[in-house]
């Protein structure tokens, strides 16, 4: 399941993150984005609404793959793992979730920024992490860097890419998507 979903992801390329604002906005830019091709969306958890309205969305839209981002804490990657979305991304590294993920077979994108984070998700077995923050760490630069040193690992790299910028990532052979 998870190499089917990587795979869906890396055909995918661009994996559009929504989770600011009200319900109604988040609602409104899924199907937005829903009408534009996608099929898999990253709902970040970044607004008291977000979590609502993504279990409303994945309700009326099980054809879709949903991931929640801005997962933060064990507690929180406990609680959301159960509601039946598809993967969990977080913004850093964190022992704890990344054993948990591992020990309970979900689909977890850990946040890397430095070599030793990337080290540290190794030792979990992850070979696909999120750069973030891209753009504040030296962009497409350090993602080319990193590709010699960890030829095996993917990236999807996020924060900072916009419609000028994206292209160059997706150029690089260690980005499946940004």
């Amino acid at each position: 399941m998870q190499s089917n979903l990587f795979k869906q992801i890396k055909s995918q390329k661009k994996i559009p993150i929504i989770g600011k604002g009200s319900f109604k906005d988040i609602e409104e830019k899924f199907e937005r984005l829903i009408s534009e091709g996608y099929g898999i969306i990253e709902i970040t958890l970044r607004s008291a609404e977000a979590l609502d309205a993504a279990l409303k969305i994945k309700q009326k839209n099980p054809n879709i793959k949903i991931g929640l981002g801005s997962i933060k804490t064990l507690s929180e990657l406990e609680k959301v793992s159960k509601l039946g979305f598809e993967f969990f991304v977080s913004p850093g590294t964190n022992l704890k979730m990344m054993k948990y993920s591992v020990e309970n077979s979900i689909f977890y994108i850990p946040g890397v920024s430095n070599p030793s984070e990337i080290l540290t998700a190794i030792e979990f077995n992850f070979n696909l992490l999120k750069f973030f923050h891209s753009e504040q760490n030296g962009g497409v630069n350090t993602l080319n860097f990193l590709k010699e040193i960890f030829s095996d690992i993917s990236f999807i790299p996020t924060g900072g890419i916009n419609s000028v910028n994206y292209n160059s990532y997706l150029k690089l052979t260690n980005v499946i998507a940004v």
